[in-house]
Formats: structure tokens, sequence, C-alpha cells
């Protein structure tokens, strides 16, 4: 089994610090291998500081964490999330 988490986001890097943190904390050893579980950050167009962060959390994180962005046109969080969800594997 393989379990994808998708989490969109636009502009709010404090909101997302806090998402990611919480599932860094996680135990999921018990239930599912860590390399079973990927992450996938859907951002629809956030300035470079939300990169940054993902990259920061990148380092270190417990689970493969991905970055899918694209530019900021508008209001296209569920076409992020379908590309998010063409690039996840569980």
């Amino acid at each position: 089994m393989k379990l994808s988490l998708i989490i969109s986001t636009y502009n709010r890097p404090d909101t997302l610090e806090l998402v990611l943190k919480s599932i860094k904390a996680q135990q999921l050893d018990s239930v599912i291998a860590a390399d079973e579980v990927e992450i996938l950050v859907a951002d629809d167009g956030s300035k470079e500081d939300t990169a940054q962060l993902v990259a920061k959390f990148q380092q270190d994180f417990p689970f493969r964490l991905t970055h899918v962005w694209h530019e900021d046109n508008g209001f296209r969080l569920a076409a992020i999330r379908n590309l998010a969800v063409s690039k996840s594997s569980g």
C-alpha cells in the first residue's frame, strides 16, 4: 500500500509550516513504512517563500515531500490538485 497526501496552499507559508510540522510528528511506522508515504504540496502559485519553506523541510522530512507548483493565474485550486494527483504514486 502507498499513501499520498496532497496539501493545497496559496501564499500561507505560516500555516503550511504548521501542517508540515504536524505531519513530521506523526508516528506512522507501526501502520505503514515511511517509504510508502509521500506528501505533495499543491501550490496554486505562491511566492518564493513557500518554495523555500518546502525546501527547508525536504532536508530532513521523514517522508518523500514534493512541491508541485504552477504560475499564479487566478484561483485554480482544482488544476493544481489535479497536477499533484498526476505526480503522485499512491
